[in-house]
C-alpha cells in the first residue's frame, strides 16, 4: 500500500512565465559566464560560417533534451504520455508525463540524464572546434537553461524518502512511499 508522502503541483508554485522567466534569467548568467571563462582560456579566430547549421541546432536542442529524458523511463513507455502545447504562438512545449509509479532513482536518472549527456557532447565539441566556441556557449547556455525546471525537481526528490517513487498526475507531481 503507498500514500502520498508529498504532492507537487507545478502548475500552482511554479507558473510557465516564472519558469521561463528564471531558466532565461540563468542560461543568459551561465552565457555570460562560459562566454567569458571561454575567450580567456581560448586563442583563435572565430568563425561564422555554420550559422545555418547553428540554427538547425538550436532548434533541435529541445526535442532532444526532451528524447533523453524518455531513454531511462524505457520501462514505463506504455505509461508516457506526450502533449504539446503553443504559448507565444511559435514557442512549442513539449510535456511529458508518466502515469505510473516509477521508483525515485530512475526519475532522478531521467531528469538528469539530459543535463549530463547533451552538456557533455556541447563541452566536447566546444574542445574539438575552439573556432565556433561562441556558437556553443549559446547552445551550452540555452540548455542549461533548459535543465532549470528539471534540476529544480530533483532538489525536491532529494529531500524524499529513499524508496519513494514518483507519479505525475494533471497538476503535477506525487511522491509515494510504502506504508
Amino acid at each position: 500500500m503507498m500514500h502520498c508522502w508529498k504532492s507537487c503541483s507545478v502548475n500552482r508554485k511554479y507558473h510557465f512565465f516564472r519558469l521561463f522567466t528564471i531558466s532565461s534569467l540563468i542560461a543568459l548568467l551561465v552565457f555570460l559566464f562560459i562566454y567569458v571563462v571561454i575567450q580567456t582560456t581560448t586563442s583563435g579566430q572565430l568563425k561564422d560560417n555554420h550559422a545555418i547549421t547553428f540554427f538547425i541546432i538550436f532548434i533541435l536542442l529541445y526535442p532532444l533534451h526532451k528524447f533523453c529524458h524518455l531513454l531511462p523511463l524505457k520501462s514505463a513507455f506504455a505509461h508516457i504520455n506526450m502533449k504539446i502545447e503553443w504559448y507565444f504562438y511559435i514557442l512549442p512545449i513539449i510535456q511529458l508525463k508518466v502515469y505510473t509509479p516509477v521508483s525515485k532513482t530512475q526519475y532522478s536518472l531521467a531528469l538528469v540524464f539530459p543535463f549530463i549527456i547533451i552538456n557533455a557532447l556541447l563541452i566536447t565539441i566546444l574542445f574539438l572546434f575552439p573556432s565556433y566556441r561562441h556558437y556553443i556557449a549559446i547552445l551550452l547556455s540555452y540548455h542549461i537553461g533548459l535543465c532549470t525546471p528539471d534540476l529544480k525537481f530533483i532538489k525536491t526528490l532529494l529531500s524524499s524518502p529513499s524508496g519513494a517513487f514518483v507519479e505525475e498526475n494533471e497538476n503535477g507531481y506525487e511522491i509515494l512511499i510504502n506504508k
